[in-house]
């Protein structure tokens, strides 16, 4: 699935349907705590207030958990991805996979066929070269002989938030209105939805509806 499609979907309904407010180009700066409550997040835009605060921003997620006492060891795992149209569709996968011997995944996404690899500890860097992406196309080249042109190749490099057990974390963390929904690592939007039914349901005090034994936060 095109993971971008579905966010910039679900942000247009939320906000036409729903009324939710997104500030775009916005960087979130700190928490303005007083006692044991967030009173509000500190941002480029000013403070922003809410009966409750999630910190869900991938592997930053502890960077700013750390600087209020919370124990949050999320470390950014770097990886790389090529997407690129196909030549010919009759060529292309039509169905994601894994070419196990080289620890490449694939995916068709329409007339696209997206190529992930590689985990990397390179802290915060987020930079690349074409390099960096050989094996990716050569095993693309492999699997699928003349489905593209390579040269037509989007590149695109990125963190994972990952946990050391690779279990996310999420409920309520030292304060009474923050929570956490975060960790997931290469499987965010996978569990994004799933995630976000348990997060909502224990802000809401409702029994959580999908058992969240094991995510619940403890640090």
């Amino acid at each position: 699935g095109d993971s971008k499609q579905f966010v910039d979907r679900l942000a247009a309904y939320a906000a036409e349907k729903l009324g939710v407010k997104f500030l775009f180009g916005t960087t979130v700066e700190g928490l303005d705590i007083e006692g044991d409550h967030v009173r509000a997040v500190m941002t480029s835009a000013g403070p922003v207030a809410g009966d409750a605060v999630v910190i869900s921003m991938g592997p930053e997620s502890g960077l700013l958990g750390r600087r209020y006492g919370i124990d949050l060891p999320v470390y950014p795992v770097k990886g790389y991805t090529a997407t690129i149209p196909l030549e010919d569709e009759s060529k292309g996968p039509t169905m994601g996979g894994a070419d196990e011997d080289r620890l490449i995944g694939y995916s068709r996404l329409g007339n696209r066929l997206r190529m992930s690899s590689t985990a990397e500890f390179t802290g915060f860097d987020r930079t690349f070269k074409p390099a960096d992406f050989k094996t990716i196309i050569s095993t693309g080249k492999d699997l699928f002989p003349g489905a593209f042109d390579e040269k037509k190749a989007v590149f695109w490099a990125g963190l994972r938030p990952m946990m050391p057990n690779s279990v996310p974390v999420i409920g309520q963390a030292r304060y009474k209105n923050l929570y956490l929904d975060t960790g997931h690592g290469h499987v965010g939007w996978t569990m994004a939805c799933g995630s976000g039914k348990i997060l909502a349901d224990l802000v809401s005090g409702r029994k959580p509806e999908i058992d969240p034994q094991g995510l619940v936060y403890g640090g």
